[in-house]
């Protein structure tokens, strides 16, 4: 019976990682070399394929979770207005129609920081606390 209820709260931990909990707010990060001020609006046209570069004219280096992450769910919702699922979808439409112009690099969540700090064109979302205390990124929206 010991076992059983380690084996089950080991189960409830890993459950519960990579989820974003009521309390925790999934931030959108850019390299802090990054001084352009963007809006939800400018957001939803990044990750809809819609805006490709950025005013410099460099290309954006999109940074997605994987669809099961509850961080691009909450992404999904607030800034694309659909699902995680319905977004992977509409990318995967893009690349099968090779209609893709800068599709989104897919990697787990606490490598995105990492990848940001090191591309001065990258973005990318993550649990806030993903991302508090990382050199390299400044966060530049918090998602309500």
């Amino acid at each position: 019976m010991r076992y059983g209820i380690k084996s089950l709260l080991a189960l409830v931990c890993l459950t519960a990682m990579g989820t974003v909990s009521a309390d925790e707010k999934v931030v959108v990060i850019v390299n802090a070399a990054n001084s352009q001020k963007l809006t939800a609006a400018d957001l939803k046209n990044m990750y809809s394929d819609i805006v490709t570069h950025w005013a410099d004219n460099e290309p954006i280096d999109l940074f997605d979770t994987p669809v099961s992450m509850e961080a691009r769910e909450a992404f999904s919702h607030k800034i694309l207005g659909i699902s995680a699922g319905e977004a992977a979808s509409a990318w995967a439409n893009r690349k099968i129609t090779n209609t893709a112009k800068n599709p989104p690099i897919t990697t787990k969540e606490d490598l995105i920081p990492k990848f940001v700090a090191k591309d001065p064109n990258a973005i990318g979302y993550v649990r806030k606390s993903v991302a508090e205390g990382k050199e390299g990124i400044k966060i530049i929206m918090t998602l309500e």
